[in-house]
């Protein structure tokens, strides 16, 4: 049976999956799953895990809800019975029987890689470093991308020696990301950033920081690269990316780092409280409230909830939304000297001796988003604070900041920004997104 499968690909695949299906071929019989339903996914049954009542197999995938879903749809068109089971993993497993065995489908990451978003921002940030410290000066996508293939990223002095594998590894890939040529046209505007820097005032070097940074800056510093002066100064350059008219997120983060940054984590425990008594124990089978955001059960109870009553779910999701987004605006409102420290060290983030610019690259050409500044400046003078929620969207919200008659608004939002199913967004979201979107013009 087995050898039939493999005729059928062609002899490229035959090639390439040949060694593969060798390797395979015992777990996938002594499981009696047809091969083919893994759809090409390096695949393996875990022994110490597998019992004589149960396979257990692991699937690699780089897109693994995805994935799962596929291969259980690949199940059900084989006639095999399967469904979605229940265990201490962030994607739900497949649980079936087919020919009198029982098996577990575990999906999890593909070993070692970086995810594609990780690859996008690495593209951006890495390659204008690479082009300024070898002085290339690229013109389109096609002609640079080979070029950084003929970089021995050893010899770089822009990558630090942690990051010199990740590095390699982003050139390498590359051109697998599904915006390879957007974010190649990005590496070019800001290469032609620093290059305009240079006009400026000298840049003796540049450095990626992706998990290091240079010598003098600190850790947490929201750089991506650093310019590095003649003088020995350094300016930090946070990369954004979008459209001429688009305002990216300046600050990601969560409620709960937010009520932590405040030292009122009492605070947000007591609105999950508030959450659990007024929505949460109106779901049938939600577990008890002092285990309701560990349990396994609630993402099933609330998977089962969304797909026996969709409508009561959003209208719940927009209850909580609502609980949330009032507890920080309070936040915001109930200390003024708190509230500017917030914004000064988790929205400005500037260190004392490395200031930080912020530099969006829009299609081949890029442009400096002022609002950091004009805020920065604003900051120290501000007498009066006020937060308060949007009237015309349930997500956002402002702080408006007050120096006698002059006054600037900080854009907000809060929502849920996870991916994947309903026990694990919105309601199975328990610390929501908070943005800093900009300036209010």
């Amino acid at each position: 049976m087995l050898r039939k499968y493999v005729r059928q690909l062609n002899p490229i695949q035959e090639k390439y999956v040949a060694p593969v299906i060798k390797i395979q071929s015992f777990f996938a019989e002594e499981a009696k799953l047809p091969t083919e339903v893994f759809g090409g996914l390096p695949h393996e049954k875990i022994r110490k895990q597998s019992t004589t009542k149960r396979t257990v197999i692991i699937v690699r995938s780089k897109d693994r809800e995805t994935d799962r879903d596929e291969i259980l749809k690949n199940l059900n068109q084989a006639g095999i019975s399967a469904n979605l089971g229940s265990a201490q993993s962030s994607v739900d497993p497949i649980d079936g029987i087919h020919d009198g065995m029982n098996f577990r489908i575990f999906v999890k990451p593909s070993a070692g890689g970086m995810q594609e978003t990780t690859l996008n921002a690495s593209i951006t940030e890495l390659f204008p470093c690479i082009a300024y410290e070898t002085k290339h000066n690229p013109r389109d996508v096609d002609s640079f991308h080979k070029y950084l293939m003929s970089v021995e990223v050893s010899k770089l002095n822009c990558v630090g020696i942690k990051d010199k594998a990740s590095a390699q590894e982003t050139i390498n890939k590359a051109d697998t990301s599904s915006k390879f040529e957007e974010k190649m046209n990005n590496a070019i505007g800001i290469t032609r950033f620093i290059y305009d820097s240079n006009k400026d005032k000298a840049v003796s070097s540049v450095y990626w920081g992706y998990r290091t940074k240079p010598a003098g800056v600190p850790r947490g510093h929201p750089g991506d690269m650093f310019l590095i002066y003649n003088d020995r100064s350094i300016l930090g350059v946070s990369l954004k990316a979008g459209g001429k008219k688009t305002s990216e997120p300046q600050l990601n983060t969560y409620t709960n780092p937010v009520f932590n940054a405040f030292g009122e984590q009492r605070k947000h425990d007591l609105l999950m409280k508030q959450a659990y008594a007024q929505i949460y124990s109106k779901i049938p089978k939600m577990p008890p409230m002092n285990k309701f955001t560990k349990d396994r059960k609630t993402q099933q109870v609330l998977r089962d909830f969304d797909k026996n009553n969709n409508k009561q779910y959003e209208e719940y999701y927009n209850q909580y939304l609502e609980i949330m987004r009032k507890g920080i605006v309070d936040l915001f409102n109930s200390d003024k000297k708190k509230s500017l420290s917030y914004i000064k060290t988790q929205v400005l983030r500037d260190a004392p001796d490395v200031p930080t610019k912020v530099i969006k690259a829009v299609g081949l050409d890029y442009e400096e988003v002022k609002d950091k500044d004009e805020l920065g400046v604003f900051l120290p003078q501000v007498q009066f604070v006020k937060a308060y929620a949007s009237k015309t969207s349930k997500q956002d919200w402002f702080i408006e900041l007050k120096s006698g008659v002059d006054k600037l608004i900080m854009k907000m939002s809060i929502r849920t920004n996870k991916a994947g199913h309903a026990g694990q967004k919105k309601l199975g979201q328990y610390s929501l997104a908070v943005k800093y979107n900009g300036l209010v013009k």
